[in-house]
């Protein structure tokens, strides 16, 4: 794929060439001035970046708005004062990628391009095949028509479980103060508990860095998976608005089924193979950054969403899958390990 540069300093970026590798990628740096006529010729052909260095907000807010007239162009925003306030409204407009402040022209390098390249393919397939809004249940409220309404405390029940955890939790605790960090985790934990409700499960056990979702099983169905994908559609536009934490956040998630008595609270003292399971794949089987699910789980899984989850392996005798990552991190994919395939 052609990748071209437009720029009002173009000197910024005189280290770039044609870049080797497996998958060749031409980089061709152009005078910014020649924008509005290059872009609507770019559609299919490159992927396009904008550096908004030197442009005033009105200058920026016009090149930015010639991206709405060609939603089929691919395009990345090079931001490297910060300009831009809503970045997730860029991805919301079709953005593929956004380097900002903290990243330099460095960061265009073959790897990440060529990343970027593939979820641009991505994007264009999945659009042709996987329409959220249209053939997937609606999300529903967790005090609804829900399956809530036959949950009776104190018996025992088969739901889908949702695992959800940071990533590195030591570092974290090196990284930040207690009192920040603290802060970080219960928005983090609002943004889960948010998407679960909104999927008609419920937030049942929650420590500080991670926890555990129950959904009902209504004749044997369940929005769980759906619900996860949510989780990681949703993922870029947490770490752009809410977020107290610098950079990306990483998480893992694991889905299954099983049985498990249920109490409103006071959960510490419930024994469950089914919970007991779900924790081990999640702290032990799964890596950084993904979505996990059992074969059960799987099962649960519209068919509009089974093309994008993939064999993982085997784990305590279970054939386990991955959910392909749909939209890579706000920053640098490169080093985003929920981004591989």
């Amino acid at each position: 794929m052609k990748v071209l540069v437009f720029t009002r300093t173009p000197s910024a970026f005189a280290g770039l060439a044609v870049q080797k590798g497996k998958k060749a990628l031409r980089i061709e740096v152009l005078p910014m001035a020649g924008v509005r006529d290059a872009i609507p010729a770019s559609a299919n052909e490159a992927l396009v970046y904008l550096d908004l260095r030197g442009l005033g907000e009105k200058e920026r807010d016009k090149t930015l708005s010639l991206l709405n007239k060609h939603p089929d162009v691919c395009f990345g925003i090079i931001d490297p004062a910060g300009a831009v306030d809503d970045v997730a409204a860029l991805f919301h407009a079709g953005a593929v990628d956004y380097i900002g402040k903290k990243l330099g022209a460095g960061a265009l390098t073959a790897r990440r391009l060529s990343k970027v390249a593939e979820y641009s393919r991505s994007v264009d397939q999945a659009s042709d095949t996987l329409d959220l809004s249209e053939d997937m249940p609606e999300p529903m409220s967790a005090e609804g028509s829900d399956g809530w309404s036959e949950i009776v405390p104190g018996r025992e029940y088969r739901f889908a479980f949702l695992y959800i955890e940071a990533d590195d939790a030591e570092e974290l605790k090196k990284r930040y103060e207690p009192a920040n960090l603290a802060s970080a985790m219960e928005t983090f934990r609002g943004f889960i508990d948010r998407t679960v409700t909104q999927h008609g499960g419920r937030l049942w056990m929650w420590s500080r860095f991670g926890g555990l979702a129950l959904f009902p099983l209504r004749g044997g169905t369940s929005l769980a998976p759906q619900c996860g994908l949510r989780i990681l559609l949703a993922r870029i536009f947490y770490d752009v608005e809410e977020s107290l934490l610098p950079g990306r956040l990483s998480f893992r998630m694991a889905l299954s089924v099983g049985s498990t008595l249920y109490q409103k609270s006071n959960t510490g003292g419930i024994v469950s193979d089914g919970i007991n399971s779900i924790f081990h794949l999640g702290q032990r089987f799964a890596r950084p950054g993904q979505f996990l699910l059992t074969e059960e789980a799987f099962e649960l899984s519209p068919q509009q969403l089974r093309g994008y989850i993939l064999p993982a392996g085997t784990y305590e005798g279970r054939r386990i899958m991955r959910m392909l990552r749909p939209v890579p991190a706000a920053g640098n994919p490169e080093n985003d390990p929920a981004c591989e395939t």
